[in-house]
């Protein structure tokens, strides 16, 4: 973020996460940020850093590639989108978002925060979660949904729950503002949290690598915790995931960072009780099939 207090500010009160520590930054990770905060859903986090060199940027396009946004879901009585925009968020969907894409109860929509990162609003008639706001998915585009799916795979030991090959209409149009859009899409649930993946083929996603520095505005990782870390760097060493990844100690934690296929940044963590948040300690996912390999088992 370029300015961390006003994205505090934006997230805190629009959103209604809570702030969770101040500063929870791993302290031998690769770039130490001027300042840093977490913010916490009932499911999952969001960490803000601030960097002496990161500005506001326009904002990685919606066909990426890249990580290109964080989705929150919210009970449609919240009005969670209009808030947002309230709050200064700028519209990437047109028409009247958000956008009922199949009459299934759940109503789309893309927008900007202050410094041009992109997020999704979920307005739901029914939701299935606990508390006004759940922090849905992490999203990921790719020129090459075959690849990042083979890999996160492997990574996390389950297929996806769900693949589609021809996402379009005039619908998707609106939510993303692109005219004639289509997609190729996969889902992995990862227990508490969703992956999710589209490949744009109208208009094509970019055949470029990703290449981020950790100071960047926009996201630039995401974290998975495990179990056992070293144990997983050794599975995903014999099959060519992650080799020569050093660990990294913080408060109740170590982490290795590694990049996927298309040069996203990612980490895995492993916690104790030390530690300032556990998976333990997050809701799940019960009502998605195909979990990943159970990393902590909640008490």
């Amino acid at each position: 973020m370029s300015d961390l207090s006003a994205a505090r500010r934006f997230y805190e009160e629009t959103a209604q996460l809570e702030v969770l520590s101040d500063r929870t930054v791993c302290p031998d990770q690769p770039v130490q940020p001027v300042d840093s905060l977490v913010l916490k859903a009932p499911n999952g986090c969001l960490e803000l850093m601030q960097f002496e060199e990161t500005v506001p940027i326009d904002g990685l396009a919606v066909i990426g590639p890249g990580i290109t946004h964080a989705c929150f879901q919210a009970p449609a009585e919240v009005g969670l989108f209009e808030k947002f925009i309230q709050g200064q968020a700028k519209s990437v969907s047109i028409g009247e978002p958000p956008i009922d894409l199949n009459g299934q109860g759940v109503r789309y929509a893309y927008a900007r925060d202050p410094d041009g990162s992109m997020f999704e609003v979920e307005a739901l008639d029914v939701p299935q979660f606990e508390g006004p706001i759940w922090l849905a998915h992490i999203a990921l585009v790719t020129p090459d949904i075959d690849q990042a799916v083979s890999f996160y795979q492997t990574l996390l030991g389950v297929a996806p729950y769900g693949r589609v090959n021809k996402v379009m209409g005039p619908r998707f149009d609106e939510v993303t503002g692109i005219e004639g859009v289509r997609i190729r899409a996969a889902w992995f649930n990862t227990g508490n949290m969703v992956l999710e993946f589209w490949q744009f083929i109208q208009p094509q996603t970019p055949v470029l690598p990703v290449d981020r520095a950790f100071s960047d505005a926009g996201y630039n990782t995401f974290a998975l915790e495990v179990g056992d870390l070293e144990a997983e760097i050794q599975r995903l060493a014999t099959v060519g995931v992650l080799q020569d990844a050093p660990m990294r100690l913080g408060q109740g934690m170590k982490e290795v960072f590694f990049k996927d296929p298309d040069g996203n940044v990612l980490s895995l963590i492993e916690t104790n009780e030390a530690a300032v948040l556990r998976v333990a300690d997050l809701k799940q996912i019960d009502w998605l099939p195909s979990p990943a390999r159970p990393v902590i088992k909640a008490p």
